[in-house]
């Protein structure tokens, strides 16, 4: 008689083969988060209106759902109105055609945050824990390796939705964009300048920790064009992330309140 293992389809043995290995991270994670001492400063960014402060209170409880390590929620805005469990780091806006340059603000080394920096974007989703994106590489500069890696396996190339510094390591990134603005944002984006200044420092993390939800845990082929907007042709509730993942991120469209998929409802709350 065969094994129930045996009985399993080939990607019911992969998904099985990938729980056993977050399990045994995870229980590793552990231990290394009970002895982790250094200041931990969660942050995020909001300049402008593009983004309302629901996206802010979604990420501070998201967080607080998956971390078992002891935090500070900041955010660095233009908006001083506070927030329930979040310290503001306030600054004016700075009047860029596009808000995401605030980002690079964050590696000012006179902003008053301290230690390991965990930083996310403010339209992805945390759904499982976090702890091993702090402990495992306690060092490093961390980033995406940009998600076009799933169509190009030898792609190189930096995605800044979720990143990890120690305070004040890397503000060469800000003193050189605030030599030359204009010069700095002639290229597309924040990733873009932090990857040309930075790309030595960078590590990444490992791809199946932070993964797209419109590429690789579901697919392009489930996309189509609508007004000028990418959104998925059907509702999804079986999608499941790889059970590594702890991070999906929205980047483009469809964002996450424009997913109706039972996974993104239950987590984006």
């Amino acid at each position: 008689m065969q094994s129930s293992k045996e009985n399993l389809s080939k990607e019911q043995r992969k998904r099985l083969k990938a729980q056993t290995k977050a399990d045994k991270l995870s229980s590793q994670t552990q231990d290394l988060a009970q002895n982790f001492k250094n200041p931990l400063t969660i942050l995020c960014v909001r300049f402008g209106n593009l983004y309302g402060r629901e996206y802010v209170e979604r990420l501070r409880n998201m967080v607080s759902r998956n971390i078992t390590i002891p935090y500070r929620f900041c955010c660095l805005t233009d908006d001083n109105h506070p927030i329930e469990g979040v310290d503001t780091i306030y600054q004016p806006n700075a009047g860029y055609r596009k808000g995401w340059w605030h980002k690079v603000h964050m590696f000012n080394p006179n902003l008053n945050i301290s230690g390991r920096i965990l930083y996310f974007d403010l339209d992805i989703i945390v759904h499982s824990n976090i702890d091993k994106l702090i402990v495992s590489y306690d060092k490093e500069f961390l980033g995406i390796r940009d998600f076009n890696r799933k169509f190009f396996p030898s792609w190189q190339y930096l995605n800044s939705s979720v990143m990890s510094w120690i305070h004040g390591s890397n503000s060469f990134i800000w003193h050189e964009y605030n030599k030359d603005v204009n010069s700095a944002q002639k290229l597309q984006g924040d990733q873009d300048w932090i990857w040309k200044i930075a790309r030595p420092h960078i590590k990444f993390w490992p791809e199946d920790w932070i993964q797209s939800y419109k590429w690789e845990t579901r697919s392009r082929s489930d996309l189509i064009l609508v007004n000028g907007k990418r959104k998925f042709k059907t509702v999804n509730d079986n999608i499941k992330p790889d059970p590594r993942c702890c991070v999906s991120v929205f980047h483009g469209d469809p964002k996450p309140q424009d997913v109706q998929d039972k996974f993104v409802v239950d987590n984006w709350l």
